[in-house]
Parts: C-alpha cells; structure tokens; sequence
C-alpha cells in the first residue's frame, strides 16, 4: 500500500509541476501577450489556484448532511421495495411492548411500529435497541424492516441540524474505533469524501443504525467477552456534547438478553419488543395483497378461514390444522414466503399452487421446509431480470455460497481477518478456495507478466548481454512487490474520477498544444503532439485516479468494476508515457529501457481487488458461475439477496440456513 500512495503522490506532484511549468513557459515565451509576459504569468498562476480549490474546496457540513439524506431516500427505498417482495399489502403494523434501561424520558410502554420513527425522536437520548418477544425464535419478527423504515423516515423528513441515519451491517465491523467506521461506511458506501465524512461524524450529524447484533459472534459465545459486547461498549461511548449520541440497534431477543445478563448492554436506551404477527393482521395483510379480487378471495379462502378468529357468520372449527397454520404464518417473512410460492403462475397464466394446500402442510410440520425449497426457483422466474436460468444451476451455487457463510459461523480466520457468516464481498470470497491457490495463481500472473515484458523487450531491442541480465532481475523484483506482507490486510482501493481525469489531461496537453502552435518547424510537431499526449495522460491519471476506498455508487458489483477500470487507465496511462516518451527519444532501444518501470508497476496490479476477483472465479469454475457478480445482482433484483454497502446478504437468516444444510444433497 505505500509504494503505491508513494507512486501516486509523485505522479500528481510531478503532473502538477509539469502543468505550472508549461503554464509559465508558455507566459514567458509569449504565448497570450508577448508585450506584457509578467501578466501572463500572473494570469497563469491565478488560473492554477482557483482550480486547486474548485477541486478541493470543502462543503459546508449542513449541504454535505443534505446531500447524503438524499442519496439515502434514494438507495434505501429501492431496498425497501426488495424487502417487502412488491407486496401491494405492505408492512404489517406489528404490535411492540417498550421497556426502559436507564434514564430515558418519552418511552409509552406499548405501541405499533407505525409510531417507531416518531417514539426515537421523542425519545431522550434517542437510543433504541429493536428486538422480537419470543426469546426461543424471534427470526423473521420484522426487526430489519423496522430499522430499515425508520432510515427512510428519517432521513425523508430530516430538518436542519438534524442527523442522517445510516443503516450498517454490524457484521462490517473489524474492530475499529466507532467514528472510524462511520467514517469509513460514508466513503465506502456513498462516495463521501474523507474529509465532509469526518466532519459529519465529528458534528453528529450521523446517526448509526446497527443491524443485526446478533450476528457477530458464534453460538455460545460468552456474552460479556462477545464482539457484540465490544460494540455496544463503543456505542455507550458515543456522545452528542454532554447526552449520548443517537443510536439505533437491532438483535435477537436472546442474544441480547444475554447481553444484559452480563450487563454488556447498550446504556440509556428504549427497548422495543416486537410482537409476533397475530391472525387478524394475517388475515388483513393477505386481503390487501392477493385476496383483493372475487377470483383471489375464492382461491385464499381455506387460509383466510383458517386465519379467523372471530367469524362474523357462523362458527369455524378451529381446527390442528389452522392451529399450525397461524403459529407457521407468524412473521412477516413467513407471510411473503406463502404470498410468493403460491401466486407463482405458467407461461399460460395458470396458479401452479393451491394455497388450500398451505393447511395439510402446517398440520404436517412441513411447511415451513416447503415454501423454502421453493422460493429460490419462483421468484427468480416472477422477479428475475431474465439472466438467470430458474430451472438451472442456480440453486446450487446459492447453496455453495451459503454453506461457505455457515462454515464461516464459528469463527474461522484466514490471512489474520474473522470472515464474516453473513457478508458476501465479492473481491474477499477467495478464502472459499484457499488462501494458498489463490495465491499461488497470483504468483504465477505475476511471471506471466514479467516474463513477457521481458521476452519482448530484450529480444525486440537486441541488447547486450549486460542489459538483459539486468532486465532478468525483473520477475524477481516482481514477486517482491507482490508479495509484501500487507497485500492481504489492505482496505485501499483504486477509484477512478472521471471528470478529474479528463481535466487533467485537457490541463497537461492543451498548455503544450499551444507552444507547439508557436513552433513553426515541421520536424517539432511530432514531439510536440507526443509531449502533449505524456503529459496529459499523466496529470489526467494522477487527477483522476485516486487511491481510496472503493465506491460503491451502484451497489456491491461496482467494487469490482470500479477496481479494474482505474488501474487499467493507470497503467494505460504509465504505458503510454513511458511509451511515448521512450520511442521518442531512442526508438526501440530507449523504449526498452523506459519500459522497466512498468514490470514493478504491474506487480503493484496483484494488490488489485479485480485481479484477486478474477483468480478466485478461475480456481472456482466448477462450483460457482463465472459471471458471479452478474448471478447475485439478479438474486437481488429478485429478493433473494439484500445488499448491505459493498456486500450481498441472503434476504432472511432462515433462508442461508436453509440452503446450507443443502450442501450434502448437491455435493458442496
């Protein structure tokens, strides 16, 4: 990671003086006024600093607060469109019961989740830990979609000074300091620049939303001695003045009573409880969303009967079978599970399913096992985008994908990092075929390279025996940089900014365009042409590729894209300079001797998240597609997946469960 910061400070350093230079020269030489050359300069010199701080100059903290409210409306409502399957029902208004941990002011003791948005600001301090009732089995109780409608609300109905809230995976957590991950999850997940997204962190004008708790440590994990516990200690620690900063958590009942056990929990806070969803809010939900019509009524009727517990005309026998079918359709996501597998239809138009059938199974203790080996194939077939196949292999690279993140449950280490059991990061998958392949393939890119550029040079330049022996150093020196001790523990990414990079080369080529004009020798105007090319695509690249974390504008697939395109125009760039300039001076030779940079530069590629991405899917051809980034980008549009910054989620806990136990019946 330093060589490369180094690399690229020098490029801009040297692209900038470059700039200045050809700037006076062009002043001095008499390029605008010949009569008046102190002007010029004066002129030129002006015109360098305004554009240095047009490119630099800070937004106000307020408009950088706007800007991100917006652009949170914008991304999470698409979430929430996903999550709740394109349901005309719409979120369930569950019932929750509120208990108070310290001295917290505004806290009813019971509700609906309606209100929840307007509880948080009432509450003082705004602290909220959202959890279900059942301490056994809360999974699927809504706890996600609470905290999820509450970003929107949030930031939708923002007033000035108000801050923005921010829905984070707790499993993207490594252990950093509390405003080093905010910080990080701005730059990261919404393009801000480092310096607005610390100053956002450090006025308070971002409120952390941490989903999902629950998910950092293994099973059996002691409380206190968690991760969890480590998080919520630095979240007791986030302070607004002289009040705890706001904050919004959600976990599983039991794991977070066992955080209280241990008196690890988050301090001043309102506790809300999340009722499981009763038959009447069932039945509602399922008359607003597909029984709305007499055809739909008719076909839902058996489970709409089912689902009565008062009957208006004569009495309906509550049967073992409506039993189980109330406990079994108890949660949002159970819910939209039956609503998607059984309004599945035939090219013709035809139900595949009768939802009378939902009662035999709920009596049988299957149903839940049902609507789960189904959902992957329906809704890729009613939601998907068309890329992938229902009927193909689909299934099972979902389950491969899911038995890695269970594999991953207790713990596992690779490379010195924790891998997540819930994340998947799409250039961080290579621990799924081995640290050691992965690098071994990396290694041999790295000759491929070397031993290439080094074939073509010496043999094209016919040198000596003297120059080819010191060209042969260069795979050595490759392997060097590439395997440094830092290359797995990074976080730095390659970022092109495509506005700066055409600045910069309009600013290093037009100044030498200009001087060329002046030169009225036809021998000159090659070098001229060659200069302005070298120097633009060198200030272009130092201006508009920057080394930062990634950004994720377009979601998870966009790591990747954005990786690959910014270091191939960087070392489009280097080439082309070194080129140029090489060939220039000494034809074929003094190119061979300008192209020995680029074999330690190309090392430097190895450090790249494309390359790590696509050695991965070489060595996992058999098992998962080649274009995976494509694959899990239609399990999103589909509702299979969730996106969480720059990672893919299963939609439900259940659902990866489900899938990973799957692993033995397709040969993971």
């Amino acid at each position: 990671m330093g060589i490369r910061r180094a690399l690229q400070r020098r490029l801009l350093w040297s692209g900038a003086g470059a700039v200045a230079m050809w700037l006076l020269a062009l002043g001095i030489l008499g390029g605008w006024d010949v009569a008046d050359p102190v002007a010029s300069v004066v002129g030129a010199l002006a015109g360098i600093a305004g554009l240095a701080y047009a490119l630099v100059a800070p937004l106000d903290v307020e408009q950088s607060a706007d800007r991100l409210a917006g652009e949170v409306v914008r991304r999470e409502q698409a979430e929430y469109v996903r999550w709740l399957d394109g349901s005309t029902g719409g979120r369930i208004d569950l019932a929750y019961t509120a208990l108070v941990h310290g001295q917290v002011e505004g806290a009813p003791a019971e509700g609906r989740l309606s209100g929840l948005t307007a509880l948080h600001q009432r509450l003082s301090p705004p602290r909220m830990v959202i959890t279900g009732a059942d301490v056994t089995d809360d999974a699927g109780t809504g706890k996600s979609l609470a905290a999820l409608s509450m970003v929107l609300d949030l930031a939708r109905d923002r007033e000035p000074g108000q801050a923005v809230a921010l829905r984070m995976a707790a499993a993207s957590w490594t252990g950093q300091d509390l405003e080093e991950w905010l910080v990080q999850h701005l730059v990261t997940a919404f393009g801000v620049g480092s310096g607005p997204a610390r100053r956002l962190v450090e006025a308070r004008l971002v409120l952390p939303v941490v989903d999902g708790l629950d998910e950092l440590d293994p099973p059996g994990t002691a409380p206190y001695s968690s991760r969890a516990a480590g998080l919520v200690r630095l979240l007791n620690n986030w302070q607004h003045g002289t009040q705890p900063a706001a904050v919004v958590v959600t976990c599983r009942r039991g794991v977070y009573d066992g955080l209280v056990g241990a008196e690890a929990h988050l301090r001043a806070a309102a506790v809300v409880r999340l009722a499981p969803v009763d038959a009447e809010q069932s039945r509602t939900f399922l008359q607003r969303s597909v029984a709305d019509t007499e055809a739909g009524l008719s076909r839902w009727q058996p489970v709409l009967d089912a689902l009565t517990t008062a009957p208006q005309a004569g009495p309906v026998p509550d049967t073992p079978a409506a039993v189980r079918l109330r406990q079994a359709l108890a949660t949002p996501w159970r819910l939209s599970l039956a609503v998607a597998v059984y309004q599945e239809r035939t090219a013709e138009g035809h139900y595949r399913r009768s939802p009378a059938d939902l009662l035999p199974l709920a009596e049988s203790g299957t149903l839940r096992q049902h609507l789960l080996g189904l959902y992957v194939p329906t809704v890729l077939a009613a939601r998907g985008d068309g890329t992938v196949d229902p009927n193909g292999p689909a299934g099972h690279w979902l389950t491969v994908l899911a038995a890695y993140l269970d594999d991953n449950r207790n713990g596992r280490q690779a490379e010195g990092r924790t891998l997540s059991a819930t994340d998947l990061v799409l250039p961080d998958l290579w621990p799924m075929v081995g640290a050691r392949r992965t690098k071994r393939a990396i290694l041999w890119a790295c000759l491929a390279w070397a031993g290439v550029l080094e074939f073509a040079v010496v043999v094209r330049a016919a040198m000596t025996s003297w120059e080819q022996l010191g060209f042969s150093f260069m795979p050595l020196l490759a392997l060097l940089l590439a395997f440094k001790p830092d290359l797995w523990e990074g976080d730095d990414r390659m970022v092109l900014r495509p506005r700066r990079f055409a600045l910069g080369c309009a600013l290093g080529s037009v100044p030498l365009v200009l001087l060329g004009l002046f030169d009225t020798s036809t021998d000159s105007a090659a070098g001229w042409v060659t200069a302005a090319a070298a120097f633009g695509l060198m200030l272009g690249g130092a201006m508009g590729v920057a080394v930062a974390p990634d950004e994720r504008r377009d979601g998870p697939r966009a790591l990747v894209r954005s990786d690959a395109i910014s270091w191939a125009l960087f070392l489009g760039d280097l080439v082309a300079i070194f080129a140029l300039l090489g060939y220039g001076m000494a034809g074929w030779r003094g190119l061979a001797l300008t192209l020995l940079p680029l074999a330690l530069v190309g090392a430097l590629v190895s450090n790249s998240l494309s390359l790590r991405y696509v050695v991965f899917l070489v060595l996992a051809r058999r098992v998962l597609p080649w274009r995976l980034g494509r694959f899990l980008h239609a399990c999103h549009q589909a509702g299979i997946l969730r996106t969480a910054g720059a990672a893919y989620q299963f939609r439900h806990r259940e659902l990866q469960d489900y899938l990973a136990r799957q692993r033995g019946r397709v040969g993971v």
